[in-house]
Parts: C-alpha cells; structure tokens; sequence
C-alpha cells in the first residue's frame, strides 16, 4: 500500500501538472471505487485549484469549494497518459483537461482505492492539526479522525502522544488515527534505525528512544521523499517511473538476509495481521 512518501510524490507531481487547469470530461465505469450518484456529471467544467496531502490522502481542491478525495488503497494509481493511448482495463477513472493533450487516469487492479467528491458549497477543508476535529462532512470527516501528521509533529508532543499507550509500538505507529500516513515499511524502517522491538509497548519505552524513533521517523520519510518514494510491489509514479528508496532498506522485505550493521539475520513475524521485520539483535525487546 503507498504510504506517505509515495502519495507525497505523487501530489507533488500533480502540482506541477494539473493546477489551474478545468476538467473537459470524465470517464468513470461506477466500480465500488466510486460509489456515488452522478460522480461524473458533477466534476465537469470544474478547475483545479490546488493538490494536498492529508495522511495517506490526496486532496484535489476544485473550483466552487468542492474537493475530490483520493486514497490509493493498496494497488491504486494516479498516471497520466497520451489522449490516443489505449486504456488498461484497470483504468476506472479518467479526467480529460480543455488544454492539455494529456489525460489523468485512476488504475487500481483490486479496487480497494476510493475516491469521493465533496460538492457542497461553503464546506471548508480543515487539514491542520488545530482545526481537523472540525471537520465533520461526509466524505470529509474521515480526515478529522487522523492524528497529526508525522513530520509536522513536535518530538515532545510526539513523545506524549505514543508514550501513555499499552499498545505495540508497531501498531501504535500504522494506527491512523494515532499518526497519519505511516504504514508498514516506514514504521518497520524507523523503528530499526531508532533500535526498538516493533512488539515493545510503547508506555515501556524510555522518552529518550521515543526522541530517537521520531527522529528516526522524520529522517526517513524526508529521504524517501526525496527518492521519489518505495517501489515494492507495482508502486510507480505519475510518469511510471519507479522510486529509489526501496534500495535503502534496511529490513523490510529482507527476511532470512543479513542485517546491514550487525549481520544477524533479518526476522519477519505478523502484528495485526501484518508482516514486520527487524533485526533480533539490534532490536532487543527489553
């Protein structure tokens, strides 16, 4: 599933090519992606005003104060395409722009992805930590139930928000609602760099490793970012250009392989029906 540097990448990348621009037509088959009446008719004529993130969330702010909400799922993709270029079949959604020779499509093979239209008028989009309990319009009112966004956290605050928790640490750090945009190969990442067991309870851990594992958190996420993002499994970009950072793992997707600073072998165990790796060796759990 794209988590928040490769959801980061492609919003950045959508900034740079669809602000400012009016949608001319959509194409959209009605899968259980979209699951709303007149989804199409109501996107058309519409200008693009800004592109944001929120979590793992993609917000188009279009014209009038309307937004179009977009969550990648694990399989979903946003890519643009040549008008004349033939469709996949998992193509469900395509914007066509009145100037631009270029189409935006929405590709998801398994169709765990969702997009949402939020067209009521005077609505505003509250994406702040300060002002997120606000928002409580549908489809909106998802994001008011996200905690803070992980590289806008302070570390005391980070401190105070995960250290008073009986939860695994693991769990605590891909729980939305605790901090947004985290899932598993960025939580798997910084908790070995910050030398803490995924499976340690968080009220457990010193406030000095806590430091260390936002800081750990922010410094990873900032570098993924910057290497366009993980490709593991079928992530690309807009452009189908594959990201670089899967080529710095330290132990995600290395089970059975030598750990990079101590050569123990990397161990992978299931959290919440999820696969986590780390290091036994580096990652003591007491």
């Amino acid at each position: 599933m794209p988590e928040l540097p490769e959801v980061e990448t492609i919003v950045q990348g959508l900034r740079k090519s669809v602000i400012g621009k009016k949608i001319r037509a959509v194409k959209c088959d009605g899968c259980r992606v979209f699951n709303q009446r007149n989804f199409s008719k109501d996107l058309i004529g519409k200008k693009i005003k800004s592109v944001k993130r929120r979590g793992k969330f993609i917000i188009l702010e279009l014209s009038d104060n309307q937004h179009l909400l977009i969550h990648l799922g694990m399989t979903g993709g946003l890519f643009h395409y040549k008008k004349n270029e033939p469709k996949d079949k998992h193509d469900h959604l395509t914007l066509t722009f009145t100037d631009s020779k270029t189409e935006l499509r929405y590709n998801d093979q398994r169709k765990f992805g969702r997009v949402r239209k939020q067209l009521t008028e005077n609505s505003k989009l509250k994406t702040d930590n300060r002002e997120r309990k606000t928002v409580n319009c549908e489809p909106f009112s998802v994001l008011a139930q996200l905690g803070p966004e992980p590289l806008e956290i302070s570390s005391d605050d980070f401190v105070k928000l995960v250290g008073k928790r009986k939860a695994r640490v693991k769990s605590l750090l891909m729980n939305q609602k605790i901090i947004a945009g985290i899932g598993n190969i960025y939580s798997d990442e910084a908790l070995f760099q910050a030398r803490i067991h995924p499976l340690a309870p968080a009220n457990r851990i010193s406030k000095q490793k806590l430091k260390r594992l936002h800081e750990a958190i922010q410094k990873i996420l900032k570098k993924a970012i910057r290497a366009g993002g993980s490709s593991v499994d079928n992530y690309t970009n807009l452009e189908g250009e594959k990201g670089f950072f899967q080529l710095e793992h330290k132990v995600y997707g290395r089970e059975g392989e030598k750990c990079k600073k101590c050569g123990t072998k990397i161990r992978r165990i299931r959290i919440t029906q999820r696969s986590t790796h780390f290091c036994p060796n580096c990652q003591k759990r007491w």
